[in-house]
């Protein structure tokens, strides 16, 4: 391409006209020098697509990040909530609580498994063996706090969390 190509472009430009061999030899060279010329410019122009290529990527890439790092929290939270232990639960309901306040994606699907969690483990009137008969006033019950504290940590968490809503 750098060999033949310049001396036709420049015959052809010439077109027959009589030129001394140092001038057809210059009208070459400079052909030879445009050629390279667009060739490198080809070169910078598809470095730089490359580039802007590889830079969405990398942004696409970043943007996935943060999102599998709050599904597996809010994973790795909900499975807390079945557990047998209280404090498990409680750490549960407190990872499920943050993630909330930091991603208002999540809330209202936080804000659902809360209460549904409150359903299924806050009956009334209490069951359980140190549960008051149901004809105990109210007011003689122990406090949420005190007999189920997993329960306290929810509607709190709701209580705050539906405050944020839109």
């Amino acid at each position: 391409m750098f060999v033949v190509l310049p001396g036709a472009v420049a015959d052809h430009d010439l077109a027959g006209a009589s030129v001394t061999a140092p001038d057809r030899l210059k009208a070459v060279n400079d052909v030879r020098t445009t050629l390279l010329q667009m060739v490198g410019g080809l070169v910078v122009l598809f470095g730089a697509y490359a580039t802007w290529r590889q830079l969405r990527v990398s942004q696409d890439g970043l943007r996935a990040t943060p999102e599998g790092y709050v599904t597996d929290r809010f994973s790795r939270a909900v499975d807390q909530l079945g557990s047998e232990k209280l404090d498990v639960r409680i750490g549960g309901l407190h990872a499920l609580w943050r993630i909330a306040e930091q991603s208002t994606r999540d809330r209202e699907a936080i804000i659902s498994i809360l209460a549904a969690y409150l359903r299924t483990h806050l009956s009334w009137p209490p069951a359980g063996p140190q549960s008051p008969a149901a004809d105990v006033p109210i007011n003689d019950i122990a406090p949420l706090g005190t007999r189920a504290a997993d329960a306290q940590v929810a509607l709190t968490a709701l209580g705050v969390l539906c405050q944020h809503r839109e």
